[in-house]
């Protein structure tokens, strides 16, 4: 009986009919199915650069986020990711491309590094989505483009590195070629061993080494925990280092939306009806200004019952209101009555009144403040009428240079944006604590309740306040109370926080007589 021979180490490709003919590509990692047809198979050797900063990034992860406090240690994660992506970018990159990339990732987190807060998280999220946007399309994406590859990185990019760890599982050598590479350890192993024990007996520092390293425990909860960790950080992360459009698909192309024609809003809305809207409205608005000038002047009296405070808190939210709905009007209907040079004159005369009625509504808001004093709210409160504001110029803008909508919401995100990262660096709990305090007078209580719920950034106000009156200044509890956390690592480290920490720091010393009296001012 003739026998089959059998040489070993032939290669897969070589036994399979043939199929080695196009096992010339290196981007192909061959599996073979029941069928015995291939299919892509992702193993990490196909990527060596992305699984080395995979690795890096890991472990800074590990030393800057482990059983620590998160601060300026997330400007740091983000501007060291920033490097991979330009480094892994396809094609390389520039000098140029370097600094005006790392130059905007630096830019985005200053926010972090002055004060780790919600709007300063948000910037360095987006400085990380335009980047990956610009690194994997070679253009700045429109936002609903990046929203729409966010979505995509947080969910087929969060299955990539449990999917290239199956692909490595599934591929692994058989039994036999495991065994064959096991025996050609054992020699070096062997030696090895008896070479480096022998070293340990010249060397005390070794020896110290490998002492601390029996001592090790493995599989304790924490390790468990530090490992899931490691996971976790190198799942969210691996996307970033493989923007292969593969998974991350093209480009999303807007929206393109078909015009949708109503019978009835057809008929009402006419170039007669809108010229019909805009003498009301503008009459309607003339007699609404004429009236909060006359009330605001002193020129008319309110009504009985009606204070000025209930008046500026009644009317601050609905002329902004009025005003958003105005704009949106005239956005809809300028384009009827374009041809017609006194419709558009109607309407700009429409829109300046709308500004106007802005104004005067941030006026009542402060005539409110002055007697109610200063909360989040109301902070909140003016800066949205100033984005209303700035939104109705660029409205009159759009109208007058016949830009399209989408440049109307380019400039509006564009001034948002823009009003949120200088929101990132003011400090908002000490300047309502600081106005409070400056404007209190014998008929204005001061709600001192509501400044020492301000948190530690109102602890040197407090602090002056307590030494000028020489009473304690909180009713419920005294300032040393409002919980302050000192910076005991500099991953944790914020200037607004190290600011306070200096101060209070020269005030403990003051008290001692070690120093003068600093203001924190």
């Amino acid at each position: 009986m003739r026998r089959q021979l059998v040489i070993d180490g032939i290669p897969d490709s070589l036994r399979l009919d043939g199929w080695w003919l196009a096992s010339d590509s290196a981007d192909m990692t061959d599996g073979i199915n029941d069928r015995g047809s291939t299919k892509p198979m992702v193993t990490f050797a196909e990527f060596p650069m992305p699984l080395i900063a995979l690795l890096i990034l890991v472990a800074l992860a590990d030393w800057l986020f482990w059983e620590h406090g998160a601060g300026v240690s997330i400007a740091v994660f983000a501007l060291v990711l920033t490097v991979c992506l330009l480094w892994l970018r396809p094609g390389g990159t520039t000098r140029r491309e370097w600094l005006i990339g790392t130059g905007f990732e630096v830019i985005c987190n200053l926010p972090v590094v002055e004060q780790l807060q919600p709007i300063s998280l948000m910037f360095s999220v987006f400085g990380i989505t335009a980047l990956v946007g610009w690194v994997s399309y070679g253009r700045i994406l429109e936002w609903w483009q990046a929203l729409w590859m966010m979505v995509r990185l947080s969910s087929i990019g969060a299955v990539l590195l449990p999917a290239v760890i199956v692909s490595e599982i599934k591929g692994a050598r058989p039994a036999s070629s495991l065994k064959h590479h096991l025996k050609s350890l054992v020699l070096p192993l062997g030696v090895g061993l008896v070479f480096l024990l022998l070293l340990t007996t010249a060397n005390p520092i070794l020896e110290r080494f490998l002492d601390q390293l029996t001592r090790f425990q493995f599989l304790t909860p924490e390790l468990i925990l530090r490992v899931i960790f490691w996971f976790m950080v190198a799942t969210l992360v691996w996307p970033y280092l493989n923007l292969r459009p593969t998974w991350l698909g093209p480009v999303m192309r807007a929206p393109t939306v078909g015009s949708v024609r109503v019978p009835l809003i057809a008929n009402l809305v006419t170039a007669d009806s809108v010229r019909n809207s805009l003498v009301l409205f503008n009459t309607l608005f003339l007699v609404q200004s004429i009236m909060d000038l006359g009330i605001l002047s002193g020129g008319m009296a309110l009504p009985d019952g009606m204070t000025y405070a209930r008046y500026a808190h009644r009317g601050a939210y609905p002329l902004v209101a009025t005003a958003l709905l105005a704009g949106l009007f005239a956005i809809s209907t300028h384009r009827m009555i374009k041809d017609s040079r006194f419709l558009r004159n109607l309407l700009f005369l429409w829109l300046g009144q709308n500004l106007f009625l802005v104004v005067t509504a941030a006026f009542r808001l402060s005539l409110y403040v002055e007697v109610y004093s200063l909360t989040y709210l109301r902070v909140a409160a003016f800066i949205w009428m100033g984005l209303v504001f700035v939104g109705l110029v660029l409205t009159i803008f759009h109208i007058t240079r016949s830009h399209n909508v989408a440049w109307l919401v380019r400039s509006n995100l564009l001034v948002l944006m823009a009003t949120l990262y200088v929101c990132g660096f003011v400090n908002f709990a000490y300047v309502i604590a600081d106005y409070n305090l400056r404007h209190t007078t014998d008929l204005i209580r001061l709600d001192s309740g509501y400044i020492c719920r301000l948190g530690e950034q109102v602890l040197p106000l407090i602090l002056e306040r307590e030494e000028e009156s020489g009473r304690r200044f909180c009713s419920r509890y005294s300032a040393s109370q409002i919980k302050h956390d000192p910076i005991d690592n500099w991953r944790e480290w914020g200037f607004r926080r190290w600011r306070l920490q200096v101060y209070l720091e020269r005030q403990m010393q003051r008290n001692a007589g070690d120093a003068q009296p600093h203001s924190y001012r």
